[in-house]
């Protein structure tokens, strides 16, 4: 996904909601039951520093942030408390290292599958706090580090605990608009990963 369809996804989303803000949210649902979800934002990523070295003269700058996406869904056994999964894109990571002497860019993409354990606080009527911890599965895919030493490839993946927090406000009785920050941890063994974004949800 490129910037300029990132944007305008983020621009429908924001106006979508600008419209259907107009009309009440209705009369409180009991919160419990299946969802479903989509948000679109920003990655940002944390590389190790022992295998980064200064950006040669003229050439691409090492990137740690990219467009990310992702789609998910869960299950409140409560009000209060229920499970979730999901796949998020985190976008394009790059960084140089030295090899025998020769500066070399690596660049990958990086991915996450998560399951976690759910809370959620409501505030009034139509606000919400909402939390997640659970385990998460990433990869970070890349096809020009084959020579780079394992303790300097960003590729490879990688299995830790993730955490994420975040907000939403309810527009309709069944939807609801999302902002939210994902940490996943290691996505592989060189570099961590997480996003933060705003989305839709929608209950049945």
């Amino acid at each position: 996904m490129t910037k300029t369809q990132a944007c305008t996804v983020l621009a429908a989303i924001l106006l979508g909601t600008a419209s259907i803000g107009a009309y009440a949210a209705g009369p409180n649902k009991d919160d419990t039951g299946l969802y479903v979800g989509g948000a679109i934002g920003r990655s940002s990523y944390s590389l190790s520093g022992s295998s980064s070295i200064p950006v040669p003269w003229g050439a691409e700058k090492n990137s740690k942030a990219g467009t990310a996406y992702k789609l998910y869904g869960g299950y409140r056994l409560t009000e209060t408390f229920g499970v979730e999964a999901g796949y998020a894109r985190l976008g394009r990571v790059s960084q140089w290292t030295s090899l025998n002497g020769v500066s070399t860019l690596q660049k990958g993409s990086g991915q996450v599958f998560y399951a976690a354990a759910t809370a959620r606080l409501p505030i009034g009527d139509a606000f919400a706090l909402n939390g997640r911890l659970g385990i998460a599965r990433g990869s970070v895919s890349g096809g020009n580090d084959r020579w780079v030493p394992a303790h300097q490839r960003i590729s490879g993946s990688s299995t830790g605990v993730m955490a994420g927090f975040g907000a939403e406000y309810r527009m309709t009785q069944n939807l609801s608009i999302t902002a939210d920050y994902d940490y996943f941890g290691k996505v592989s063994k060189q570099a961590k990963g997480g996003m933060l974004s705003v989305g839709l949800k929608a209950s049945f």
